[in-house]
């Protein structure tokens, strides 16, 4: 399950998947957690297979013990994964008897062993049970049970078979998962493969940043400079606004937006100021430093955006 469970983290976090999930009200922290505990109960499964632990009776009992809440824990982990992403399955366990079965097991012999009381279902009288010690081994033991009517039972359980069945049935469920996240992701990409964000850069934003340099000379009062600076800002916001309709948010455009903001805000102002015969707000220099800073972050968006269109059409 390891590799489904890496397979599902790397969906989760890819951003067009992980917006639609925010979207649709996942529960992000949930999931994370049901995550964590599939890995971390199936490094508990994997160390009882291998026999690391003693084997006194006493270390015998405390590792079964364990090795069958680490089996009630981790489909646990499963239900709820599929409930923090909205499945349509409340309870996809339901599906699977030979885990129902797993679990009463747990339950009668480590959960709660000297009162299993039923009668709230109608489904048994109470019931009282046991690990036969003598017949405790690595492999396997005798769970014994007796009820209130005096009938007693004897069940051999092997482990290594509640192992492999729990993992064949756990590992269908998280391919239904992996399917369904990328479902969600191929429906959003039919969406909008067909708009090219790239579009939003056309190859004549090289001739208005060279405008908008040749303007920063500052050396008399050309209004190309500020025309063509309004031009690369549309440019620019008709880009971001594609993205925000998309519902989609990437930290690396975030971070270049952040990064623009200032520079574009002084370079209106400096065209604002010089176009008005004010005192300029940065000097001629500052105003070049700002417009190669624009240009080459601009460069990066069109990669950018270039790479998400790409994606789109996969």
């Amino acid at each position: 399950m390891y590799e489904q469970t890496h397979k599902i983290r790397e969906l989760i976090n890819k951003p067009i998947i992980r917006c639609i999930l925010l979207q649709s009200g996942v529960l992000w922290d949930q999931l994370s957690s049901c995550l964590d505990v599939i890995g971390d109960t199936e490094l508990a499964i994997t160390a009882y297979l291998r026999r690391e632990f003693g084997e006194s009776t006493e270390v015998r009992y405390l590792a079964v013990y364990g090795l069958l809440q680490a089996l009630f824990a981790q489909q646990d982990a499963v239900k709820f994964l599929c409930t923090s992403l909205g499945m349509p399955e409340k309870d996809p366990l339901k599906k699977y008897p030979r885990l129902i079965e797993i679990r009463e097991i747990r339950n009668d012999t480590i959960g709660h062993p000297t009162m299993r009381d039923r009668q709230r279902k109608r489904e048994k009288p109470p019931s009282y049970h046991f690990i036969s010690r003598p017949t405790l081994t690595h492999d396997g033991f005798q769970h014994v049970s007796f009820d209130s009517n005096g009938k007693l039972d004897f069940e051999d359980v092997s482990i290594p078979d509640l192992i492999e069945d729990q993992r064949t049935c756990l590992s269908e469920i998280l391919t239904s998962v992996i399917g369904e996240l990328e479902q969600k992701g191929k429906a959003h990409k039919e969406k909008f493969k067909m708009e090219k964000l790239v579009t939003f850069f056309p190859a004549t934003l090289d001739y208005d940043f060279e405008k908008v340099t040749e303007g920063t000379r500052a050396i008399e009062n050309d209004p190309r400079g500020k025309i063509s600076l309004s031009t690369i800002k549309k440019a620019f916001q008709d880009f971001r606004e594609a993205l925000a309709k998309r519902g989609v948010t990437y930290d690396s455009i975030n971070y270049v937006y952040e990064l623009l903001d200032y520079p574009l805000t002084e370079l209106e102002a400096f065209f604002q100021n010089l176009q008005n015969g004010k005192e300029l707000n940065i000097n001629e220099k500052t105003a070049f430093i700002f417009a190669f800073f624009v240009e080459k972050h601009v460069e990066e968006l069109k990669l950018l955006a270039q790479e998400i269109d790409d994606e789109y059409s996969s």
